[in-house]
């Protein structure tokens, strides 16, 4: 395509495919899914890294049991530790283990460094520039309503990767 006449959502679409098959190959490297990295970096950010079943339900969008395989993937790879409430058996918590909190980190170097290759051969102006775009997030609100439909249907596909 001929760059004069590509518009803005042609770029941000090739950015996009261009993020997620990194993000794919960087978590690939570690054995994880890009569900199984997002549920790394959502129990980091918890209180004492740890969250119940019907929180991540809630955040993920997906049943409990497609959480509970997930889950059980991650346990048995030693990154996370499921147990019940001692206060109430029917409640099941989900914490990160230092192994899981590690393998974050990991991630979290991953996507540092594909940052660092999207802002390659910019000037310090304009990748300052870029963080401060507001137009960005104008985009994003003209369009969320929209997104809310199409991250549903994206979430129900990842949801299913990585079923063993």
């Amino acid at each position: 395509m001929d760059k004069e006449l590509a518009g803005f959502g042609w770029y941000i679409k090739r950015i996009d495919n261009a993020l997620a098959r990194e993000a794919c190959r960087n978590v690939q490297s570690h054995n994880l899914t890009m569900q199984q990295s997002h549920l790394l970096f959502v129990l980091s950010d918890a209180e004492n890294h740890t969250r119940t079943l019907k929180e991540l339900e809630s955040i993920f969008g997906c049943a409990q049991s497609t959480l509970a395989g997930l889950v059980t993937r991650l346990e048995k790879k030693g990154l996370v530790e499921g147990f019940t409430d001692p206060r109430d058996r029917r409640i099941k918590h989900v914490r990160l283990t230092e192994s899981g909190a590690e393998m974050r980190q990991t991630c979290h170097k991953d996507i540092l460094q594909s940052e660092k290759r999207m802002s390659a051969g910019m000037t310090e102006e304009e990748k300052q520039k870029q963080r401060r775009a507001k137009n960005r997030e104008k985009v994003y609100e003209n369009l969320k309503d929209d997104m809310d439909e199409t991250e549903h249907c994206h979430n129900n596909y990842h949801n299913n990767e990585g079923k063993e």
